[in-house]
């Protein structure tokens, strides 16, 4: 079989030539193993505490075919976070391309992985905790006043039924809180609807920014009605569309609002805000086995949309 020689040697002519580049760019934080199938990389860097392991083993069929196989090591690292980044890791992997440096300088974007919050026994004296306190209870509160307020109103006039909205569990990084709100929506006028019925909380409504992004199959056409909204978060909403269309989500709107703490949070906003949105989706049952066959699909064929 010439032709699956051929490719062994330029899939291993490509890996010499990617692990050679990859010390020459990070130098000591980078250690290839004698064979030249493993390497390891230290994010930020290994003096840094904590820090991060991108262990990275290599098949002989990468990266033509085959994708790098990744270990994530850092003690501080729960095993969820650990098998996220292996998600994030692998969905980034296109056949034919060497992909380790892009791992590398994503990974090192993820501040938030060695720069942990502050002790929860911190937060009772920190401002932004009013923000966290009443996000959590937009579902009761906020939606008491709502309903009252609706309540001589015909239905549909003031938007979407609010029990047909589903309020993710809000959650603090940094100063910064973020919560995820979900509907499903086989319209534009049901995402304004939505929109409408969400902006009426006062805490959403004056929240720094409402991302969304939704995605509705049209079925008679066989073609796809899909948009987002940075909501002055600059790149946030199509990220945020980018995930819906990597999940295979259909005829559901996203909502990620964030109240901004004072603090800066760099790249690392774009992952809370997509992770605030990924849990929720999780806990409404959307990520299924066919989400899942999706997903892997896309990560074969490339992620082109």
């Amino acid at each position: 079989m010439p032709i699956a020689c051929d490719n062994t040697d330029e899939d291993k002519q490509q890996q010499q030539d990617e692990l050679s580049a990859l010390e020459a760019i990070y130098g000591c934080d980078c250690v290839i193993a004698a064979d030249h199938t493993t390497c390891q990389v230290f994010v930020p860097d290994f003096s840094h505490e904590p820090h991060v392991c991108l262990r990275v083993h290599l098949p002989p069929a990468y990266p033509s075919s085959a994708p790098p196989i990744p270990e994530i090591h850092g003690p501080h690292l729960s095993n969820d976070v650990r098998a996220w980044i292996v998600r994030e890791l692998e969905n980034r992997f296109t056949p034919g391309e060497v992909v380790l440096y892009t791992w590398t300088e994503w990974l090192k974007e993820q501040q938030h992985l060695w720069a942990p919050a502050p002790e929860p026994e911190q937060l009772p004296s920190d401002p932004v905790d009013s923000d966290a306190e009443m996000a959590a209870k937009l579902q009761q509160a906020d939606l008491d006043a709502h309903q009252k307020a609706g309540a001589s109103q015909h239905p549909g006039e003031l938007g979407m039924n609010e029990d047909l909205i589903i309020h993710g569990e809000p959650f603090t990084e940094h100063k910064s809180t973020f919560q995820a709100h979900l509907a499903a929506v086989t319209s534009a006028e049901d995402v304004e609807k939505c929109m409408t019925t969400l902006l009426q909380h006062n805490k959403i409504r004056n929240a720094t920014h409402n991302i969304l992004a939704y995605r509705i199959y049209v079925k008679g056409r066989d073609a796809w009605l899909q948009d987002y909204d940075d909501d002055g978060e600059d790149a946030a909403g199509g990220r945020l569309l980018h995930l819906l269309q990597i999940l295979d989500i259909k005829d559901t709107l996203v909502v990620v609002t964030r109240w901004y703490g004072g603090v800066k949070l760099g790249p690392a906003r774009f992952t809370h805000i997509n992770n605030a949105a990924r849990m929720l989706l999780e806990k409404c049952g959307q990520l299924n086995r066919e989400s899942s066959h999706a997903a892997d699909s896309k990560k074969k064929k490339g992620k082109r949309h």
